[in-house]
Protein backbone atom coordinates (compact mmCIF):
# COMPACT_ATOMS: atom_id res chain seq x y z
CA UNK A 1 0.00 0.00 0.00
CA UNK A 2 2.83 2.41 -0.79
CA UNK A 3 2.10 5.83 -2.02
CA UNK A 4 -1.03 7.83 -1.23
CA UNK A 5 -3.42 5.98 1.11
CA UNK A 6 -7.11 4.93 -0.37
CA UNK A 7 -8.29 2.96 2.17
CA UNK A 8 -10.04 -0.69 1.94
CA UNK A 9 -10.28 -1.49 -2.19
CA UNK A 10 -13.82 -2.58 -4.06
CA UNK A 11 -12.16 -6.02 -3.75
CA UNK A 12 -11.51 -6.16 0.23
CA UNK A 13 -14.65 -4.52 0.96
CA UNK A 14 -16.58 -7.25 -1.61
CA UNK A 15 -15.22 -9.37 0.71
CA UNK A 16 -15.52 -8.25 3.72
CA UNK A 17 -18.51 -6.17 4.01
CA UNK A 18 -21.18 -9.61 4.23
CA UNK A 19 -19.63 -11.27 7.18
CA UNK A 20 -20.29 -7.66 9.20
CA UNK A 21 -22.99 -6.79 11.15
CA UNK A 22 -25.68 -4.97 9.94
CA UNK A 23 -25.48 -1.03 9.99
CA UNK A 24 -27.46 0.43 12.43
CA UNK A 25 -30.55 2.43 11.72
CA UNK A 26 -30.40 6.27 11.41
CA UNK A 27 -31.89 7.42 14.24
CA UNK A 28 -34.99 9.44 13.90
CA UNK A 29 -32.99 12.64 15.66
CA UNK A 30 -29.17 13.41 16.03
CA UNK A 31 -26.33 12.42 13.74
CA UNK A 32 -26.58 9.68 11.33
CA UNK A 33 -24.71 6.47 12.03
CA UNK A 34 -20.68 6.70 10.81
CA UNK A 35 -20.60 3.94 7.47
CA UNK A 36 -19.17 1.05 8.53
CA UNK A 37 -16.21 1.47 5.78
CA UNK A 38 -15.48 4.28 6.70
CA UNK A 39 -14.75 3.23 10.15
CA UNK A 40 -12.90 0.39 8.96
CA UNK A 41 -10.63 2.71 6.39
CA UNK A 42 -10.02 4.95 10.01
CA UNK A 43 -8.72 2.08 11.78
CA UNK A 44 -6.93 0.58 8.64
CA UNK A 45 -5.11 3.56 8.38
CA UNK A 46 -3.70 3.88 11.83
CA UNK A 47 -2.81 0.55 11.49
CA UNK A 48 -1.02 0.77 8.38
CA UNK A 49 0.62 3.99 9.19
CA UNK A 50 1.43 3.11 13.23
CA UNK A 51 0.26 7.06 13.53
CA UNK A 52 -1.35 9.05 16.43
CA UNK A 53 -5.00 8.52 16.86
CA UNK A 54 -5.37 12.07 16.43
CA UNK A 55 -3.67 12.66 13.31
CA UNK A 56 -6.11 10.87 11.32
CA UNK A 57 -7.21 12.73 8.71
CA UNK A 58 -10.54 14.22 7.93
CA UNK A 59 -12.99 14.28 5.14
CA UNK A 60 -14.69 11.89 3.17
CA UNK A 61 -13.72 7.72 3.28
CA UNK A 62 -12.87 8.53 7.36
CA UNK A 63 -14.80 8.30 10.36
CA UNK A 64 -14.09 10.08 13.30
CA UNK A 65 -11.48 9.20 15.56
CA UNK A 66 -13.12 8.97 18.39
CA UNK A 67 -15.93 6.69 16.99
CA UNK A 68 -13.59 4.95 15.05
CA UNK A 69 -11.63 3.86 18.18
CA UNK A 70 -15.11 3.18 19.86
CA UNK A 71 -16.23 0.51 17.49
CA UNK A 72 -12.39 -0.95 17.51
CA UNK A 73 -12.67 -2.01 20.75
CA UNK A 74 -16.72 -2.58 20.33
CA UNK A 75 -15.69 -5.44 18.61
CA UNK A 76 -13.29 -6.86 20.09
CA UNK A 77 -15.87 -7.82 23.04
CA UNK A 78 -18.16 -8.40 20.71
CA UNK A 79 -16.36 -10.97 18.93
CA UNK A 80 -16.73 -9.55 15.72
CA UNK A 81 -13.13 -9.70 14.62
CA UNK A 82 -12.95 -12.93 15.50
CA UNK A 83 -15.80 -14.31 13.58
CA UNK A 84 -14.89 -12.40 10.98
CA UNK A 85 -11.67 -14.07 10.77
CA UNK A 86 -13.17 -17.42 11.22
CA UNK A 87 -15.33 -16.78 8.59
CA UNK A 88 -12.24 -15.58 5.76
CA UNK A 89 -11.12 -18.91 6.94
CA UNK A 90 -13.82 -21.06 6.26
CA UNK A 91 -14.20 -19.31 2.56
CA UNK A 92 -10.71 -19.75 2.45
CA UNK A 93 -11.13 -23.43 3.37
CA UNK A 94 -13.85 -24.31 0.96
CA UNK A 95 -11.43 -22.98 -2.11
CA UNK A 96 -8.73 -24.69 -1.09
CA UNK A 97 -6.42 -21.98 0.02
CA UNK A 98 -5.37 -23.62 3.15
CA UNK A 99 -2.64 -25.89 3.93
CA UNK A 100 -2.85 -28.47 6.40
CA UNK A 101 -0.23 -30.59 5.92
CA UNK A 102 2.33 -28.90 7.54
CA UNK A 103 1.92 -25.64 9.84
CA UNK A 104 4.52 -23.69 12.26
CA UNK A 105 4.64 -22.15 15.63
CA UNK A 106 6.80 -19.53 16.96
CA UNK A 107 6.61 -16.15 18.73
CA UNK A 108 7.70 -12.58 17.98
CA UNK A 109 8.66 -9.95 20.73
CA UNK A 110 6.50 -6.33 20.72
CA UNK A 111 8.13 -3.85 22.71
CA UNK A 112 5.23 -2.30 25.08
CA UNK A 113 6.47 1.35 25.33
CA UNK A 114 3.30 2.40 26.63
CA UNK A 115 3.10 0.13 29.14
CA UNK A 116 -0.87 -1.64 29.67
CA UNK A 117 -2.70 -4.75 30.72
CA UNK A 118 -0.56 -7.63 29.92
CA UNK A 119 2.65 -6.14 29.30
CA UNK A 120 5.92 -7.35 31.55
CA UNK A 121 9.40 -7.84 31.68
CA UNK A 122 10.52 -10.27 29.98
CA UNK A 123 14.20 -11.67 28.41
CA UNK A 124 13.93 -9.13 25.65
CA UNK A 125 12.92 -6.24 27.53
CA UNK A 126 9.33 -4.78 28.57
CA UNK A 127 6.70 -5.65 26.07
CA UNK A 128 4.39 -8.26 24.62
CA UNK A 129 4.80 -11.84 22.91
CA UNK A 130 2.54 -12.48 19.43
CA UNK A 131 1.88 -16.17 19.51
CA UNK A 132 1.34 -17.48 15.62
CA UNK A 133 -0.24 -21.00 14.41
CA UNK A 134 0.34 -20.69 10.71
CA UNK A 135 -0.13 -23.10 7.66
CA UNK A 136 1.87 -24.39 5.11
CA UNK A 137 1.43 -21.20 2.69
CA UNK A 138 2.70 -18.76 5.80
CA UNK A 139 -1.00 -17.74 6.80
CA UNK A 140 -1.90 -17.35 10.30
CA UNK A 141 -4.10 -19.84 11.54
CA UNK A 142 -4.03 -17.80 15.15
CA UNK A 143 -2.55 -15.96 16.88
CA UNK A 144 -2.44 -14.62 20.73
CA UNK A 145 -0.72 -12.42 22.73
CA UNK A 146 0.87 -12.66 26.42
CA UNK A 147 2.90 -10.91 28.22
CA UNK A 148 6.91 -10.88 27.19
CA UNK A 149 7.72 -13.13 30.33
CA UNK A 150 4.67 -16.33 29.19
CA UNK A 151 6.32 -19.72 28.07
CA UNK A 152 5.77 -19.72 24.85
CA UNK A 153 5.76 -23.27 25.02
CA UNK A 154 2.48 -22.74 26.74
CA UNK A 155 0.99 -21.03 24.22
CA UNK A 156 0.58 -24.21 21.31
CA UNK A 157 -2.20 -25.36 23.01
CA UNK A 158 -4.51 -22.15 22.90
CA UNK A 159 -3.23 -21.68 19.66
CA UNK A 160 -4.46 -24.77 18.36
CA UNK A 161 -7.84 -24.55 20.29
CA UNK A 162 -8.19 -20.83 18.87
CA UNK A 163 -7.91 -22.28 15.48
CA UNK A 164 -11.74 -21.38 14.19
CA UNK A 165 -13.53 -21.63 10.53
CA UNK A 166 -17.02 -21.00 10.07
CA UNK A 167 -18.34 -22.51 6.85
CA UNK A 168 -21.89 -22.69 6.54
CA UNK A 169 -22.29 -26.43 6.48
CA UNK A 170 -23.11 -29.12 8.37
CA UNK A 171 -20.30 -30.88 10.30
CA UNK A 172 -17.10 -29.62 11.71
CA UNK A 173 -14.71 -28.17 9.64
CA UNK A 174 -11.28 -29.20 9.68
CA UNK A 175 -9.16 -26.70 12.26
CA UNK A 176 -5.96 -28.81 12.79
CA UNK A 177 -3.05 -29.11 10.64
CA UNK A 178 -1.33 -32.88 10.24
CA UNK A 179 1.86 -31.78 11.77
CA UNK A 180 3.02 -28.34 13.55
CA UNK A 181 6.96 -27.63 13.22
CA UNK A 182 9.18 -25.41 16.17
CA UNK A 183 12.65 -24.45 17.38
CA UNK A 184 14.08 -25.86 19.63
CA UNK A 185 12.49 -24.05 22.31
CA UNK A 186 9.80 -25.59 21.96
CA UNK A 187 11.32 -28.76 22.86
CA UNK A 188 9.50 -30.54 25.63
CA UNK A 189 7.99 -34.47 25.84
CA UNK A 190 5.03 -33.40 27.35
CA UNK A 191 4.17 -30.77 24.23
CA UNK A 192 4.66 -33.45 22.02
CA UNK A 193 2.64 -35.91 24.12
CA UNK A 194 -0.23 -33.17 23.74
CA UNK A 195 0.25 -32.67 20.26
CA UNK A 196 -0.04 -35.90 19.52
CA UNK A 197 -3.31 -36.62 21.81
CA UNK A 198 -4.94 -34.21 19.04
CA UNK A 199 -3.53 -36.41 16.43
CA UNK A 200 -1.15 -34.12 15.42
CA UNK A 201 2.48 -35.10 14.35
CA UNK A 202 5.06 -33.05 16.34
CA UNK A 203 8.42 -31.83 14.22
CA UNK A 204 10.42 -30.02 17.03
CA UNK A 205 14.47 -30.73 16.91
CA UNK A 206 15.59 -31.54 19.97
CA UNK A 207 17.71 -29.34 22.15
CA UNK A 208 21.98 -30.50 22.21
CA UNK A 209 22.69 -31.67 25.89
CA UNK A 210 26.07 -33.38 26.86
CA UNK A 211 24.97 -36.51 27.78
CA UNK A 212 21.63 -37.07 25.99
CA UNK A 213 20.99 -40.10 23.40
CA UNK A 214 20.63 -39.49 20.40
CA UNK A 215 16.63 -39.00 18.96
CA UNK A 216 15.19 -42.65 17.68
CA UNK A 217 13.01 -42.88 14.60
CA UNK A 218 13.74 -41.58 11.00
CA UNK A 219 14.33 -38.18 10.50
CA UNK A 220 11.55 -35.83 8.51
CA UNK A 221 11.54 -36.73 4.35
CA UNK A 222 10.90 -32.74 3.86
CA UNK A 223 13.69 -30.46 5.97
CA UNK A 224 11.62 -28.25 8.23
CA UNK A 225 10.77 -25.20 6.50
CA UNK A 226 9.95 -22.81 10.11
CA UNK A 227 10.62 -19.67 7.89
CA UNK A 228 7.17 -18.93 6.74
CA UNK A 229 6.12 -18.22 10.35
CA UNK A 230 9.03 -16.22 10.71
CA UNK A 231 7.89 -14.49 7.00
CA UNK A 232 4.26 -14.28 8.53
CA UNK A 233 5.56 -11.93 11.73
CA UNK A 234 7.47 -9.79 8.84
CA UNK A 235 4.53 -9.45 6.63
CA UNK A 236 2.66 -8.05 9.89
CA UNK A 237 4.91 -5.33 11.32
CA UNK A 238 5.74 -4.10 7.67
CA UNK A 239 2.84 -4.28 6.51
CA UNK A 240 0.93 -2.63 9.62
CA UNK A 241 3.60 -0.60 11.28
CA UNK A 242 1.14 -0.09 14.44
CA UNK A 243 1.82 -3.94 15.24
CA UNK A 244 5.63 -2.84 16.20
CA UNK A 245 5.36 -1.43 18.99
CA UNK A 246 2.58 -1.87 21.33
CA UNK A 247 1.03 1.80 22.58
CA UNK A 248 -2.68 0.47 23.49
CA UNK A 249 -2.32 0.28 26.88
CA UNK A 250 -6.01 -1.75 27.36
CA UNK A 251 -6.12 -5.08 25.51
CA UNK A 252 -9.37 -4.63 23.52
CA UNK A 253 -7.65 -2.09 21.13
CA UNK A 254 -4.42 -4.34 20.98
CA UNK A 255 -6.38 -7.46 20.08
CA UNK A 256 -8.53 -5.73 17.90
CA UNK A 257 -5.79 -4.58 15.60
CA UNK A 258 -4.11 -7.41 15.93
CA UNK A 259 -6.88 -9.55 14.76
CA UNK A 260 -8.21 -7.00 11.86
CA UNK A 261 -4.49 -7.42 10.54
CA UNK A 262 -4.86 -11.16 10.29
CA UNK A 263 -8.32 -11.23 9.01
CA UNK A 264 -7.11 -8.62 6.00
CA UNK A 265 -4.31 -11.24 5.24
CA UNK A 266 -6.85 -13.52 4.44
CA UNK A 267 -9.10 -10.72 3.08
CA UNK A 268 -6.34 -10.53 0.32
CA UNK A 269 -5.74 -14.06 -0.24
CA UNK A 270 -9.10 -14.54 -1.48
CA UNK A 271 -9.58 -11.29 -3.60
CA UNK A 272 -6.08 -12.63 -5.20
CA UNK A 273 -7.81 -16.29 -5.74
CA UNK A 274 -10.91 -14.43 -6.70
CA UNK A 275 -9.79 -11.89 -8.88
Amino acid sequence: MAGEFTGLTDAEWAVIEPFLPEQPEKPGKGRPHAFFRDILNTILWVLITGARWIDVPKGKGFGARSTSHRWLGIWTNDGIWAELKALLMGQAHELGLIDWSRSSVDGSFVAGKGGGEDVQYGFKGKGVTLHALVDGNGLPLSVISTGAAESERAQVEPLIDQTELITGKPGRPRKRPDAIQGDKGYDSRELRDLIRQRGITPMIPRRSWQNRKPPKGRPPNKPIDRWKVERTFAWLQRKYRRLVVRWERRNKYWAGFVTFAVCLLWANCLTGFLG
